[in-house]
């Protein structure tokens, strides 16, 4: 069921809080009527964001916050994340080599990469200081149609 219904919750940016960050809109996603599939990819992404923004945004202070809200709406499940840490567009493409050796691979990117991979849509704007990233999934799995 399609929702224009906002919810909301703010954590602090910490990397120990990231498993109830992502608890949190796990548990929405399934009560929206997500499917399986979408959402661990969700979640996923979720996860990279909200590491990103300890990480790098709040340069792993823990003194900053994170604001989430979410809802529904056509059949997709709407995240947003806020932050007030360094600007910092996490929906740009990156394009880490996959062919090399992980060994060999340049530090950074491959995150994002995945994110982008798991979501249908993912964008970035930065408003009265603050970074707001939305992220979209679809509630249901794509499927493949057969060949005729």
């Amino acid at each position: 069921m399609d929702s224009t219904d906002t919810n909301k919750a703010t954590f602090l940016a910490c990397i120990d809080q990231i498993p109830s960050i992502c608890s949190v809109i796990t548990q929405a996603a399934r009560d929206a009527g997500m499917e399986e599939g979408n959402i661990w990819k969700l979640e996923t992404a979720v996860d990279e964001a909200c590491t990103n923004i300890s990480s790098y945004g709040y340069q792993n202070s823990c003194k900053g916050p994170i604001w989430l809200s979410w809802k529904t709406l056509d059949g997709k499940f709407i995240v947003i994340i806020e932050d007030m840490g360094i600007p910092f567009d996490q929906s740009q493409p990156t394009h880490p080599d996959l062919s090399c050796d992980i060994c060999e691979r340049q530090i950074g990117g491959l995150g994002r990469h995945i994110m982008r991979q798991f979501l249908d849509d993912m964008q970035y704007q930065r408003e009265n200081d603050r970074n707001c990233l939305t992220l979209v999934k679809s509630l249901h799995e794509k499927r493949e149609s057969a060949a005729s």
